[in-house]
This record gives structure tokens, C-alpha cells and sequence, in this order.
């Protein structure tokens, strides 16, 4: 073998990791510094070409910013603040959750709200839009109904027997509600029990900022059973992540000593019932067990359809079931119109009238149709038929004051116009005229309707009939066209 090379490494000692310009004896250049205001350079970055006239001169050239800031002291521009919503002002992000599947679900409104108008319409005989009502019945929850129907093959809907509302979908949810039931003392007693309180180092605890219960700290045994008999308790009816996306942590010696306050007192349950008085429920679990055995059928019963009111909060519903009830009650209110068929029906429960009138639909104290042509008026009515075909649109009050001689307003006002009052309401009820819910007067028809046929026309239009398997819908009557006086006993009748 070669001997090996020998190296010189004196020639390192004076080596430098550090680049020319900050090496000893080194030459110094001074550094320029280019303006940014330069309006050279303020026309290039803005595409323009260089030389050209840059920003405006109020922005940079000829307003200093002493001056700004003195317009801005004295009120001229107000600051606009952060646009951006504070943490604690921010909605809370609906979680989405998916409608179940296997149902019909139906919006209709209640009973209730349909007898209201029913009691207006026949005491006061004025005519509504049938979009303004269920704009009204859509305008509060307690007023519509959801009607879930289970279909083939559906999932089994749960439904409380104790008048809460609670509607559920799986035997779990059923039992999970069990504990924050109004129902449940029915069932079981409450009682406080002193416990050992944990053991250990603990500087943080975790809390639930939607409710403000206090769960235990991280590294706690406990934490994890803790955190979900509250989800269970509490907050099943919403999403597990959504749950935990809400716990925080709290520092400091105060919290910590109220939690293990908290947790030195544990719950137990004793059973009402009279063969259980001796026996103990340690936990949840048991409860719920003890509940499948001896109690479950007495709360809840399996139904194939259930109504559930609008108001039901959603803590007593399925997260499917809440999913259909805020969806389609978002949807109606923005469309009313969607509620229109089932207003029809459900008006017709209570025997109000529905018709059809230059496109829409009203309701009122009877359906519009034309003066028959052989029908003869007393002369205050048909002064009343006759002021308001002339006068269609105008109010109530100035027909009773021009046909009375009484202005409106005066004492004597009440005593003449109670005649024709009571002839108008007869008017009304007959659906010559229409009084509408803003106190106009209408003449709905325009034309009196044609004279009664014979029975030699009868007997054509019967042959006629006999041979025409299906006879087509007619088109609604113009103001020139005369009516037909044939009423149809449809929920929803339109006025030919």
C-alpha cells in the first residue's frame, strides 16, 4: 500500500462561515432605498405605463396622514369597527341531518287555527285569501301539524303515551329520553348518596358550553363514561361530534372544587313501584333496563301514523323526524301556497265555503255567484246591488253613508245603518256580493246570470250528457260572461 497524503489545515484557521459583506475589512456600498410613494413606480403596479399619473393626488400625494387621522377624529368617516361577527354573537351552525326515510310526512293546520276562522268568517262575513291564511297559519308553530305515515317496510315510529309529544324511531332513543322525561317520577324516586371523590392532580376541567355542566378533567378515569352519560342524558337528540365540538375547559381552583363537590354525591334510583321498594339503581343503564322490563309499554305505543304539532321541541323527536319538521315548515313559509290544498279540506271540516275568484281562492260565507235573472230585490237591496256594481272596490262605510244620508263616524250613524246592514248581510251570505277582510265591498260577478232553461233545453243536455262519457272543465267566467247557478259540493269549488 502507498503512504498516505499528508495535509496542510493551517490554511483553515482563518476560514469564516460568513458571506463577503460581513467579513472583516470588508468594502462598504451604501444602500439606496427606493420611495414607495414613487408615482413612477405607482403607475407601473397599476398597470399602467411607467410615467403615467399614478393613485389620485387626495389619496397619497396631497392628503397627509396627519390630516386623515384629524377628519377622522372629527367624525367625518366613522369607523366601521370589525365586520366580522364576535364569537359570542355567532348563531349557532344548525348540524344537517338527513330526513328518515320510509314516510309520507304531510304539513296541515290545526284545528284550532281552522275553527278560528271559521268562528271570523261566519260572524263578521268577510272573505279572506286563501294564501293570506296560511301565510297566518305558517307565521306560528303551534299552528300546523306534521302527519308522518309509515309506509311499507318503514321504520316503526315510537310515540309517547304521556301527552309530551315525543316521537321516536329506535327502542334506544325511547330509552335515552327516559331520564329528562316530565313523565319520569312517575316511574322512580331520585336520591343523593355520598361517594369517595377522586383521587389525584387535576388543574382543568372539561365543560359543556351549552349547558354549562361540568364533566371531569381530561385525565380523569371517569371522563369518558361521564361525557357520555351527559350526551345520553341531555343532548342525545343532536349529533355525537356536534356534542363534543361544544366542550371546553375551564382552569382554576374554583372550578376544580366545585366539581369534586360534584362528584362526591352520586345518584341512585329507587322504583315506585310496590314489589321494588327495596331495590337500588346504581346507574343509568339499570334504569333503562329496569324500565324495558316493567314499564315500557304503560309510556310508549308503536303507531303506524302520528301528528306532531309545529312547537314540539326537538329535544322530544328523532333527529330524523326533527329533520322532515324543520325542512318542510321552512319550505311552507317560504311558499304558502304548498298549504293550499289541505287548507281546502280542512275548511271544509268546519263548513266554510271555498271558491275560486278571478284566480284565487277565498273563503267567505258563501261562494260567489251571479243574481239570478228572475230573482227580484226589495228596493234597499237593490239599491245595495246597484251602488256596488257602480262602486266595486270601494269600502263598506261610504256605501251606508250615501245610501243612509248619514255621514259615518256620527251618532246617528249606527241607527242608519243597521237596515242596511242586515240586508247586506244577506247579500252575503248568498254570494251576490263580497265584503272583503280589508272592508271592501265587491260586486264579484258583474252580470246577472241568464234565465233558467226549459225542459225541452233540460232534456237535450241530458241526451248530450248520456253520450259524452266525461264532461271538460269550463273555464272561469270573465266579468262579460254569464254564470252558471249549478253549485258543486267539491272541498274546493270553482265558481263557473
Amino acid at each position: 500500500m502507498g503512504e498516505k497524503p499528508q495535509f496542510d489545515l493551517s490554511e483553515l484557521t482563518e476560514f469564516r462561515f460568513a458571506p463577503d459583506w460581513a467579513k472583516e475589512g470588508a468594502p462598504t456600498t451604501p444602500i439606496t432605498y427606493r420611495d414607495s410613494r414613487d408615482p413612477r413606480r405607482d403607475g407601473e403596479r397599476r398597470g399602467g405605463r411607467p410615467g403615467s399619473p399614478g393613485r389620485r393626488p387626495g389619496r397619497d400625494g396631497a392628503a397627509p396622514s396627519g390630516a386623515r387621522r384629524e377628519r377622522t377624529e372629527r367624525g367625518a368617516r366613522p369607523d366601521r369597527g370589525d365586520r366580522r361577527p364576535r364569537r359570542e354573537d355567532r348563531r349557532p351552525v344548525r348540524q344537517q341531518v338527513e330526513p328518515a326515510e320510509g314516510f309520507r310526512v304531510e304539513l296541515r293546520p290545526t284545528n284550532s287555527s281552522l275553527q278560528v276562522f271559521a268562528k271570523e268568517v261566519q260572524e263578521h262575513k268577510r272573505v279572506y285569501p286563501l294564501l293570506s291564511v296560511a301565510g297566518f297559519i305558517m307565521a306560528g308553530k303551534d299552528r300546523y301539524d306534521l302527519v308522518f305515515m309509515r309506509l311499507e317496510n318503514g321504520p316503526m315510529l315510537i310515540h309517547s303515551k304521556k301527552g309530551d309529544g315525543a316521537c321516536w324511531l329506535t327502542e334506544e332513543e325511547a330509552l335515552a329520553y327516559l331520564p329528562k322525561a316530565p313523565w319520569f317520577s312517575e316511574f322512580y324516586t331520585t336520591e343523593q348518596q355520598q361517594a369517595e371523590p377522586p383521587k389525584g392532580s387535576f388543574s382543568a376541567i372539561a365543560k359543556c358550553s351549552r349547558g354549562g355542566e361540568l364533566i371531569g378533567p381530561n385525565n380523569w378515569h371517569g371522563y369518558q363514561a361521564a361525557l357520555m352519560q351527559l350526551y345520553r342524558a341531555k343532548y342525545a337528540h343532536m349529533p355525537l361530534d356536534a356534542f363534543k365540538n361544544s366542550i371546553v375547559t375551564e382552569k382554576g381552583e374554583e372550578v376544580v372544587a366545585q366539581w369534586l363537590q360534584q362528584v362526591s354525591t352520586k345518584s341512585v334510583w329507587r322504583p315506585t313501584r310496590e314489589d321494588a321498594a327495596e331495590t337500588v339503581l346504581e346507574s343509568l343503564k339499570d334504569v333503562q333496563a329496569d324500565f324495558r322490563a316493567h314499564h315500557y309499554e304503560d309510556a310508549y305505543e308503536v303507531v303506524d301514523k302520528v301528528f306532531v304539532n309545529g312547537a314540539t321541541p326537538a329535544e322530544v323527536l328523532s333527529p330524523g323526524l326533527e329533520a322532515h319538521l324543520y325542512t318542510l315548515a321552512t319550505r311552507t313559509r317560504k311558499h304558502p301556497q304548498i298549504l293550499i290544498p289541505n287548507l281546502c279540506h280542512g275548511m271544509a271540516r268546519n263548513h266554510v265555503p271555498i271558491f275560486k275568484w278571478q284566480g284565487n281562492h277565498y273563503t267567505g260565507p258563501g261562494r260567489v255567484r251571479a243574481i239570478p235573472a228572475d230573482t227580484t230585490l226589495a228596493d234597499r237591496m237593490a239599491a245595495i246591488v246597484a251602488w256596488a256594481k257602480e262602486h266595486s272596490g270601494e269600502r263598506v262605510d261610504a256605501m251606508f253613508a250615501a245610501l243612509s244620508g248619514t255621514a259615518a263616524g256620527t251618532e246617528e250613524a249606527t241607527a242608519a245603518f243597521a237596515p242596511y246592514a242586515a240586508d247586506l248581510i244577506w247579500l252575503l251570505d248568498q254570494g251576490f256580493l263580497v265584503v272583503m277582510n280589508d272592508n271592501t265591498l265587491w260586486f264579484p260577478k258583474g252580470e246577472v246570470a241568464p234565465p233558467a232553461p226549459t225542459r225541452d233545453r233540460e232534456r237535450t243536455h241530458r241526451k248530450r250528457s248520456k253520450k259524452t262519457p266525461s264532461k271538460p272543465k269550463q273555464a272561469a267566467p270573465s266579468a262579460d260572461t254569464p254564470a252558471d247557478t249549478t253549485e258543486q259540493q267539491s272541498p274546493v269549488h270553482e265558481s263557473e
